[in-house]
């Protein structure tokens, strides 16, 4: 019996070693353009430079620790923007206005108690577009006071 008990042990260990690990999709985002490590540089400072969240850059490129690259590395920065703290930001190697032309059909003005979703209903735009046009990079965050670019739907 007891034989039978570690044979059995012995036939799962090997199932699990030899059987295909299972992964999740790789994310979806779009690509905003391509970055070249320079020397010096971190994920951070390069997520500052474009607004981008260095663990979707470290994702998107197969960095398995974010703190080890090394200049020359071309990295594609994908469109998962996030708010980051102040810290070094690296000098951006291109334009991200050029690719987004935001055409405001009409201009908003922040009340106590909006949130973007109540904003991109009230006119019918998607809170994505209006927190790009406005370079929003923390959707829960708009200030009482602000003047929001709206664009056409």
């Amino acid at each position: 019996m007891k034989r039978l008990a570690s044979l059995l042990i012995v036939a799962l260990l090997l199932l699990l070693v030899v059987s295909p690990a299972v992964s999740a999709a790789p994310p979806q985002w779009g690509i905003l353009g391509y970055h070249v490590v320079q020397p010096g540089e971190t994920l951070f400072c390069i997520g500052r430079a474009y607004g981008v969240s260095p663990w979707a850059i470290a994702t998107q490129n197969g960095v398995v620790n974010p703190n080890l690259i090394q200049p020359g590395m071309v990295l594609a920065i994908p469109s998962a923007y996030a708010y980051l703290p102040p810290g070094p930001v690296c000098t951006p190697q291109f334009d991200l206005s050029s690719g987004f032309p935001c055409a405001c059909s009409s201009y908003y003005t922040v009340q106590s108690g909006d949130t973007l979703t109540r904003i991109s209903l009230l006119y019918d735009v998607s809170m994505w577009r209006i927190a790009e046009c406005n370079s929003i990079f923390n959707l829960n965050y708009i200030r009482i006071g602000d003047v929001l670019c709206i664009p056409d739907p």
